[in-house]
């Protein structure tokens, strides 16, 4: 994405909102917004402050990008773990196997019958 469009990815202030260009002046985004609250709110448009700010969180998307691919090289090169699990395999077809409880003898104690 990113070597279609390079970075820096710029913020460009236009009548009723924000554009966001690439560093050659492609445009790549376009918000709108309503400079009255009130007017945005009842129409269901997004405010100029509301646009401003998406427009800014699309701008970072190029350098969120390297990030995450940064991170996911950090974690192939990273060696394999097996998860834990509690459950025991099943069988293809079992519906439910049953539950066994451990029997632990310790725990038991026999009370002989008072007469």
């Amino acid at each position: 994405m990113t070597s279609r469009f390079p970075a820096p990815w710029r913020i460009a202030e236009i009548p009723n909102g924000f554009a966001v260009e690439d560093a050659i002046g492609r445009q790549l985004g376009v918000f709108y917004g309503r400079a009255d609250p009130n007017t945005a709110g009842h129409t269901g448009f997004l405010t100029i402050e509301e646009a401003r700010q998406i427009a800014l969180d699309f701008a970072k998307l190029p350098e969120l990008l390297r990030r995450n691919s940064a991170r996911s090289e950090v974690a192939k090169a990273a060696p394999p773990h097996e998860p834990l699990s509690r459950q025991r395999p099943q069988a293809p077809n079992a519906r439910h196997p049953p539950r066994q409880l451990p029997r632990l003898r310790a725990n038991l104690v026999l009370h002989s019958k008072i007469d």
